[in-house]
């Protein structure tokens, strides 16, 4: 155990499921005046206010940032697993991802083995960390989880003899509707931030359409500002080199990147400047701009991405610079991202009337 979770232990008065207890300065800790207690772990009670909560989230950030997760059962077994799938070649993308939600799962249960761990256990971590997300991320996280036991099971790292996480019904997709918005909706959610490097980001998604995890993957040293170009880490590891184009994102990143170096990422968490932002901290600081501007929460990142292959067609009129925009192997894959409407052929019929 190491560096910033053994400071955070090390200061903890009561004990936290899952956690070491000879690490606490006071174990048995008595119960504080005018607080409940709970139980934490079978016989082990402990009281619990929002400080502590606070705390303890602390405590389950500074597991992940550091990998001391892997100190527990289940997150032995993670880092196993992870190097598995590195050794198939799997994307840095993917493994990241697959980690966001497995060292969640081994500090969530660090007190309990892989053939401890039931169908009860999975469902209720995956309602409690994404309940109330979409049904396409909730998929996603059961199929990480699902993924892992299975792995586990198949090379015999537990004597589980049925995949608990395959119980748990996938939720059912629907056929997602996606909005593609005109150009000044996206220019007034750019001009409301308050600070550049927000203006920056928002102009990489909705000029550049960049997706979600590509825009937290950036770091200053992938813009080249001689070149004008910008080098994006996309799906499956694939990079490709984008220009930088519009003026204006020109100028806010020669502002930018004076004093920053090459090795800090353009969205990062407070304080921590050479790690990318989690992919539900760009949901929420997207939040925190549409809110600025005073447009809906419910535009999401994707969105921007459609908007601006859907600006850049109506604009040029060439569909294949719009898939080069958006980087699609297939012609037809980028026709989903372009949103004619009734007007566009009321125009084009009043065009070919003219004509003849």
């Amino acid at each position: 155990m190491t560096g910033e979770l053994e400071r955070l232990l090390d200061e903890l008065t009561w004990p936290v499921a899952g956690l070491d207890w000879t690490h606490h300065k006071s174990p048995a800790a008595p119960e504080r005046p005018g607080h409940g207690t709970r139980e934490v772990s079978p016989g082990c009670t402990a009281t619990l206010t929002p400080q502590d909560l606070a705390f303890a989230a602390q405590i389950r950030a500074a597991a992940m940032r550091d990998k001391s997760y892997r100190a527990s059962p289940i997150g032995g077994e993670v880092g196993r697993y992870l190097r598995a799938l590195r050794w198939s070649n799997r994307s840095d993308n993917t493994i990241e991802n697959y980690e966001l939600v497995l060292a969640r799962l081994a500090v969530d249960f660090a007190h309990l083995t892989l053939d401890e761990l039931t169908t009860e256990h999975v469902r209720e971590f995956l309602d409690e960390h994404w309940g109330e997300s979409s049904a396409a991320t909730r998929k996603v996280r059961l199929t990480t989880v699902r993924s892992f036991l299975g792995w586990a099971i198949e090379e015999g790292r537990c004597t589980l003899l049925v995949n608990p996480a395959t119980k748990i019904k996938a939720p059912r997709l629907r056929n997602q509707e996606r909005n593609a918005y005109k150009p000044d909706v996206v220019h007034a959610l750019i001009t409301a931030q308050e600070t550049i490097r927000d203006q920056i980001a928002l102009m990489l998604l909705g000029w550049l359409a960049l997706r979600k995890n590509e825009l937290r993957l950036i770091q200053v040293r992938d813009f080249d500002l001689g070149e004008g170009t910008v080098l994006i880490h996309g799906k499956g590891g694939k990079q490709v080199v984008l220009p930088l184009g519009f003026d204006q994102l020109k100028r806010n990143l020669e502002l930018h990147l004076l004093d920053k170096d090459p090795g800090e990422y353009l969205l990062y968490p407070k304080r921590h400047a050479y790690e990318p932002m989690s992919p539900s901290a760009v949901h929420r600081w997207l939040k925190r701009c549409l809110e600025r501007a005073g447009l809906p929460e419910t535009i999401k990142t994707h969105e921007l991405r459609h908007s601006a292959a859907d600006n850049l067609w109506r604009q040029s009129g060439n569909l294949l610079l719009a898939q080069q925009l958006l980087r699609h192997e297939s012609v037809a894959t980028t026709q989903v991202y372009l949103h004619p409407n009734r007007d566009d052929l009321a125009r084009a019929l009043a065009e070919l009337g003219k004509a003849e």
